[in-house]
């Protein structure tokens, strides 16, 4: 009589633990977690470091941009390695070589001739690896986990940037303010051993590697298309990369018209701009904590939605407010709603589309997501030039309609073409006849 209350129990347990439940996921969330640490530690230790060196405001927007740039030149290099190669070989040396390069600009901080140029080409260099590696990192996932907690998973990957967005920066002012930039490029160093000791331990598992040569035909020679080609004949992946941006980008209106924000709407000093920033982060980290008891009720398309609604709330919210604690809350709701939508958009395709194809429909995914930065931060600030900075976060509300639109068409196109996991109905049909009538291997 009294056994299965223990199995409850642990079912329990193991539903609460969601994805972490599986030790290869737990693993990969860990590695992952460590390197975003290090990469936000490096982003704010490197610009205090350049601001101290130069003094100028420009040298610190020289940085910012040349940290960008990679993610336009080389996400699509890293899509095609991803698809050709041994993904977990990728990110182990990219991360070798990063590590390098961080160890060396660290040695050159701790012999006090380390100079704004060389933190500006290291992180271009950095952030090449990074373009590189990412498209193999985020095509894991749904090798590491059930085909129905791909989503959960990409949730759990959006807390782990989260948590590194609110920490690394927190480490990075202390470290800077209590021991110089050599302990704190150090530790950056150090954080890239993270995802190498994660690809090591499924390497040894037997987990994350590329689909088994049996699965030749069409989606073996559809390696050869590219992923410009792969979206336009698959229009709901296009659709979703469009949901992407519309919901990433009121994070960038956010982040870059804080400083004048808090100076021009609420007569603060510009350094307050850090806890709107901050806002954000705790906003997005909140929303995590309910979106996967949601996603499991089925509701995965009301959530897209109800994420892109809460955001135009948010900068509604955000543009009419006159104390730092009001304009907090509607920040804090953009952030919100781009957790209840960015990991339903993003798991989406990451569980749809093709392995033989998921490393550069990913890359293009990192460039919709990261890549729009530089242009919606432009934009942005034009605008806050013209009209002032509230006019301009509120400009941020026309990226909701256009999100709306396009994940109800992406919705809308997947119920009609897509059937299966794969690069199409045609295509995945004569994958099966190729493997000899059987479904497509996926390593789990």
């Amino acid at each position: 009589m009294s056994e299965p209350k223990p199995r409850r129990t642990a079912a329990s347990l193991a539903g609460r633990l969601g994805p972490f439940r599986h030790r290869p996921f737990a693993v990969y969330w860990a590695g992952g977690f460590l390197s975003n640490l290090g990469t936000w530690l490096q982003a704010v230790a490197g610009s205090i470091f350049v601001y101290q060196l130069t003094g100028s405001a420009l040298a610190v927007g020289v940085l910012n941009f040349v940290g960008f740039l990679p993610i336009l030149l080389f996400s699509l290099a890293g899509g095609q390695l991803s698809d050709r190669f041994d993904r977990r070989t990728i990110v182990i040396r990219t991360h070798l070589v990063s590590g390098t390069i961080a160890t060396g600009l660290a040695i050159l901080a701790f012999a006090g001739v380390a100079s704004e140029f060389h933190v500006i080409v290291v992180a271009f260099a950095l952030n090449t690896s990074y373009a590189i590696a990412k498209p193999s990192l985020i095509s894991l996932v749904p090798n590491l986990v059930p085909r129905d907690e791909v989503t959960d998973a990409v949730g759990l990957n959006s807390l782990q940037f989260i948590l590194g967005q609110i920490i690394g920066p927190t480490i990075a002012a202390l470290v800077m303010a209590t021991a110089g930039a050599g302990p704190a490029f150090a530790i950056n160093a150090a954080t890239y051993i993270g995802p190498i000791v994660s690809m090591i331990y499924l390497e040894r598992r037997g987990l994350g590697g590329q689909m088994a040569a049996g699965t030749v035909g069409a989606v073996a020679r559809s390696t050869a298309v590219s992923a410009v080609a792969y979206v336009r004949e698959q229009r709901w992946v296009l659709a979703l990369l469009i949901g992407v941006v519309s919901c990433s980008a009121p994070l960038e209106v956010v982040r870059t018209l804080a400083p004048a924000f808090v100076v021009e709407q609420l007569g603060e000093p510009e350094s307050t701009a850090g806890f709107i920033v901050t806002a954000q982060s705790v906003g997005s980290a909140l929303a995590l904590l309910i979106f996967v008891p949601l996603r499991r009720r089925g509701l995965s398309h009301q959530m897209a939605a109800a994420g892109l609604l809460v955001q135009a709330i948010g900068i509604v919210l955000t543009t009419v407010a006159h104390s730092m604690l009001a304009a907090s809350f509607g920040v804090a709701l953009v952030g919100f709603g781009f957790s209840l939508c960015f990991p339903i958009l993003t798991g989406t395709l990451q569980a749809e589309v093709h392995d033989q194809v998921r490393g550069r429909v990913m890359a293009l995914h990192q460039m919709f997501h990261l890549g729009n930065r530089p242009a919606t931060a432009l934009a942005v600030g034009v605008l806050a030039t013209a009209f002032g900075a509230g006019p301009a976060v509120l400009s941020g509300i026309l990226l909701a309609p256009i999100g709306l639109m396009a994940t109800r068409l992406a919705w809308r196109r997947m119920g009609a073409v897509v059937q299966a996991p794969g690069p199409g109905p045609d295509v995945a049909a004569e994958a099966t006849q190729a493997a000899g009538g059987g479904n497509s291997p996926r390593t789990r």
